[in-house]
């Protein structure tokens, strides 16, 4: 059985059809062949990665910070972020980027500088539903062009998805 990070939103109010992606994205991830590993709370995001993956009795590994910790539910809760996302990476086989704001984006960009830099070679799934990642990956052809980054997204193990289907597919064939 492979661990899957996943990184997203743990914001609440969200628009509707994000959550609805994450629901149908989660509810289809394989429980015989995957656990998942989330920074653990139960709003946002986050929690419908929770709730959904739990509800179908797929097994669930939190590594979250003391600040947010909402009883004993956590496996693993640490005092700061770098500690955290880097026990998050250390649990997965490969990675899962959602939607979601400055921590999501952190902890993506975390995984890609750790496959850089030879510390991990682990893939991380860049889930651009709605095209919520195109001007990141736009700002990556940038600094590929002026040459700051060297090598192509597949070089670093990035691979980036649309649908709902391709990612499902990918995992499927992982």
């Amino acid at each position: 059985m492979k661990n899957l990070t996943i990184f997203c939103s743990g914001k609440n109010d969200l628009k509707q059809e994000y959550v609805e992606a994450t629901k149908n994205l989660v509810s289809r991830i394989d429980i015989e062949k995957y656990r998942i590993t989330y920074g653990g709370g139960s709003i946002g995001l986050m929690g419908t990665v929770r709730e959904t993956f739990k509800n179908k009795g797929g097994t669930i590994i939190t590594s979250n910070l003391k600040q947010f910790v909402e009883g004993d539910g956590d496996d693993y809760v640490f005092d700061n972020i770098s500690d955290r996302q880097s026990k998050l990476i250390e649990l997965g086989d490969l990675m899962l980027v959602l939607t979601g704001g400055f921590g999501t984006i952190y902890e993506c960009l975390e995984a890609i500088t750790k496959n850089q830099i030879n510390e991990i070679s682990k893939k991380v799934i860049i889930f651009n539903f709605n095209h919520i990642y195109d001007h990141l990956l736009a700002q990556i052809e940038v600094l590929q062009r002026e040459g700051f980054i060297k090598k192509t997204l597949d070089e670093y193990n990035i691979v980036v998805l649309s649908t709902v289907d391709e990612v499902v597919e990918y995992l499927e064939k992982f």
